[in-house]
């Protein structure tokens, strides 16, 4: 590869859980001149430990390739260590954080064919958290931001067990994280893309070519037939991976939109709108309900302060030991288990 990695731009995928990230990474995945790993939070737990230069010996590396293995997931990456450490300490003087993550990810063993490296991205739905962090570690990466019908992502997370389905709390994070990325617009506009999974959905061919003139790359029909290698990628997919993301053997296509409609009770939409407010017109969708109704504001305010208490929780404790923010979060459990006695029926499938 003619490109050194100190010299390979960085992009993030941002969006929430069920919103079309998984969709994104596999498309790029494909592409011959992109290295984007499973989803693995390597960026955000390496930081508290590496975040100053150094020079690296062999013990150092050694230490780094532990930490690297605690991490959920990165065993699929499949870096080869000895590899790995030939990279680190053929650097001469200290190492950044920045060149660190990109020798770390150069590691990574795609299902396909890789031509030269022209940028590094990421993909991990809880970074929709911190955007404003992985913005001041990368000031110079791009920012690819997928959002979804909230109401419909909620249809979707009744579908999964990694996020609780409730109407209030996901309407919370969902204007949550598009804050985050409002934020970056406003500093840095020509650096963040915008886009609607419904748009995807229905112009797959034409949101990838935008995507890829963005990040400046030649657009290839080979990224939109990514299910083709797929299946090569099975036997490296967790076990949730391939519970939760079956779709992705499918081609793209309209068919999980405006499913709300016939999914979600008329408490729920309302809920659901009176939370993200004019947050929702903004980013391209429509409330059915304007109004606001005192009873659910009451009935959610439980929900609403856990919401922002973990959210609190989540940004403290990503810089702390990893140890001591598992406690924290475990602890915040309670609100939600309280949630759970007084609406018992809350989270039944629909």
């Amino acid at each position: 590869m003619a490109s050194t990695p100190e010299n390979v731009p960085f992009f993030f995928i941002i969006g929430r859980p069920r919103s079309g990230t998984t969709l994104l990474r596999s498309i790029f995945d494909a592409h011959p001149n992109v290295i984007l790993p499973f989803e693995s939070p390597v960026i955000l737990n390496l930081y508290r430990k590496y975040k100053k230069p150094v020079k690296w010996n062999d013990a150092a590396v050694d230490e780094l390739y532990t930490d690297l293995c605690r991490q959920p997931y990165f065993e699929r990456w499949q870096v080869d260590k000895t590899k790995l450490k030939e990279r680190i300490l053929s650097v001469q003087g200290d190492i950044s954080f920045n060149l660190l993550i990109r020798l770390i990810y150069q590691g990574y063993q795609s299902v396909f064919d890789k031509a030269e490296t022209l940028w590094f991205g990421d993909k991990n739905p809880v970074y929709s958290f911190y955007a404003d962090r992985l913005y001041r570690m990368f000031p110079d990466a791009r920012f690819i931001h997928i959002t979804r019908d909230y109401r419909d992502n909620l249809v979707s997370l009744k579908q999964v067990t990694f996020e609780a389905p409730i109407p209030a709390l996901i309407a919370y994070r969902w204007v949550r994280a598009n804050q985050l990325i409002d934020k970056i617009i406003r500093k840095a506009p020509n650096q963040v893309y915008r886009l609607r999974y419904e748009d995807l959905a229905a112009s797959p061919e034409e949101k990838t070519r935008e995507i890829c003139a963005f990040l400046g790359i030649d657009f290839h029909p080979s990224q939109l037939e990514y299910r083709t290698k797929l299946e090569n990628a099975k036997s490296r997919a967790a076990d949730y991976q391939l519970r939760n993301h079956q779709s992705l053997m499918k081609p793209v296509n309209t068919g999980r939109i405006a499913i709300w409609k016939d999914s979600l009770t008329p408490a729920e939409i309302k809920t659901m709108d009176m939370v993200t407010g004019k947050n929702a017109a903004e980013h391209g969708y429509e409330r059915e309900y304007k109004g606001f109704s005192p009873f659910l504001w009451v009935k959610s305010l439980p929900v609403l302060i856990y919401a922002r208490l973990m959210n609190t929780a989540m940004r403290a404790g990503s810089l702390l030991p990893y140890g001591m923010a598992s406690w924290m979060f475990l602890k915040l459990q309670v609100f939600y288990k309280i949630y759970r006695k007084m609406n018992p029926g809350s989270e039944s499938k629909k």
